[in-house]
């Protein structure tokens, strides 16, 4: 398992910490590790497959809709 810390983790995903803060509350966001009582991480595997995700959310979203009228 590779962790991100939050520098790597903001190179990977363009979001502020406090954005992700938001989203790792509402459940939307991979949960960080805590490591000690200042240091987090995010397991790289987790983050990839939110981003893999949103990917294909997006394609769905924006593949036409056939009109059989």
């Amino acid at each position: 398992m590779k962790l991100l810390d939050r520098k790597a983790l903001c190179a990977k995903v363009p979001y502020s910490d406090r954005w992700i803060l938001k989203l790792e509350a509402a459940g939307r966001f991979p949960k960080r590790i805590v490591l000690s009582p200042r240091r987090v991480a995010w397991d790289e595997a987790e983050i990839d497959a939110w981003i893999e995700s949103r990917r294909q959310s997006n394609e769905k979203a924006a593949a036409p809709q056939a009109n059989f009228s």
